[in-house]
């Protein structure tokens, strides 16, 4: 006959917890689907900026047109696009504009304005873009056009 020792005891409950758990593992209940959502939050763009560099050249009635540089950038964090760039001519009434000052007889009919396309209309965040600006001075042969001497006109760049 055998003795039932502690030791017995102690390896038999260990039998049993381990089959036990083994089984407990596999042991489990259905349930039904769940779900859980949160709004996903969309930026907005940001306004372009645009830089007009230096005109290459400078101007004379009849003369042949100057042209700069124009670069747009997309400060925003996210690419942004835009469907086309503008050029205008800055104006007071019916007279061009110097550094934003009113030239007295320097007729804004006297001046065309385009901007080129520029290189990419899709542009990436922190990136940017170039197209060129150009600008003429027309010539007007039955007025003196001695108003615009030494000045410059004011050519804005807009990309929307």
């Amino acid at each position: 006959m055998r003795f039932v020792t502690k030791k017995r005891v102690a390896a038999a409950v260990a039998a049993l917890a381990i089959g036990g758990g083994g089984m407990a593992a596999y042991a489990y209940f259905t349930a039904a689907s769940g779900s859980g959502s949160h709004t996903a939050p969309v930026g907005t763009s940001t306004a372009w900026q645009v830089s007009v560099g230096a005109f290459s050249a400078n101007l004379y009635p009849g003369g042949p047109s100057t042209t700069a540089t124009y670069t747009v950038t997309n400060p925003g964090s996210g690419h942004q696009g835009f469907t086309g760039v503008t050029a205008t001519l800055g104006t007071s009434g019916s007279d061009v504009t110097s550094g934003g000052v009113d030239v007295a007889g320097c007729l804004s009919s006297w001046f065309s304005v385009s901007a080129g396309a520029p290189a990419a209309t899709d542009v990436a965040p922190g990136a940017n873009t170039t197209g060129q600006v150009s600008i003429t001075f027309n010539n007007d042969t039955a007025t003196s056009q001695d108003a615009c001497k030494n000045k410059s006109p004011d050519v804005t760049v807009t990309a929307s």
